[in-house]
């Protein structure tokens, strides 16, 4: 073992041990530290580029289950995997889901998570998991209504105008295929005469944005080359429409 390997080995031990030794009870940070570790250590090569898996299973004591089993918890790790696919320049194929459930045989204030891919054309699992019936909740995204008191759509990226006549205008998306250009009725109203009505759209392709022209009179650049085809953004990507330039970041 390298001493850069035997290090971290000791690191992640010794914040175990402490973390127990200070904290009766598991923290949402805690969770979350572990669910993006398993993500990394699950991802793997693909043709297009690196992928995560769609599934996740959360097991914990009972006790910090009652504490975090919350809709608004469960929420915002669905919200933290999102922006890591994007932040991580990954894919996910499929469905996410992530699924919480009470274990007796768990310590109060420990947890573990585990990911794994599954195949929405078969409905199977690469590694199955077994998930009790009882003190579980899954968030699954098509079959889940938030109340009222949350987001109808969760937003992980934005659009900020930093340069031309709209400079400053500002959008948060998610899933939603959104539209830009000077129609009324657009996501992202531009007041650029350079513009077309419907200069371009942003689609939502394996988890990640993809940015496409329609058609534009003037065209649409990334990076200072004119969009041809389907571009996949990252994070931190300027835009150009007109003399308008958008700048595409995860929130």
């Amino acid at each position: 073992m390298s001493i850069g390997n035997l290090e971290s080995f000791l690191e992640k031990k010794i914040e175990g041990f402490f973390n127990r030794k200070l904290s009766s009870v598991l923290e949402p940070t805690e969770v979350i530290k572990q669910l993006e570790r398993e993500i990394t250590r699950k991802r793997r090569k693909s043709q297009g580029g690196l992928v995560v898996p769609n599934f996740y299973y959360i097991e914990m004591a009972p006790e910090d289950y009652q504490r975090l089993c919350a809709r608004r918890f469960l929420d915002e790790l669905y919200v933290m995997v999102e922006k890591m696919v994007i932040s991580n320049d990954s894919f996910m194929d499929g469905q996410l889901e992530i699924t919480l459930n009470a274990n007796e045989e768990f310590k109060k204030g420990t947890c573990e998570v585990k990911g794994t891919f599954v195949d929405d054309s078969y409905g199977e699992m690469e590694h199955p998991v077994e998930v009790p019936e009882c003190h579980t909740i899954v968030l699954n995204k098509s079959e889940f209504k938030p109340p009222l008191n949350l987001p109808v759509e969760y937003k992980t990226v934005s659009l900020l105008a930093i340069e031309g006549p709209d400079i400053d205008s500002y959008l948060e998306f998610g899933e939603k295929q959104i539209y830009i250009g000077r129609r009324v009725n657009n996501d992202f109203i531009l007041t650029d005469t350079n513009a077309s009505r419907v200069h371009a759209y942003i689609t939502y392709e394996r988890h990640r944005h993809i940015l496409y022209d329609a058609e534009s009179l003037n065209g649409t650049f990334v990076g200072g080359q004119r969009v041809v085809s389907p571009q996949l953004l990252h994070t931190g990507d300027e835009i150009r429409i007109g003399e308008t330039v958008l700048v595409y970041e995860v929130i």
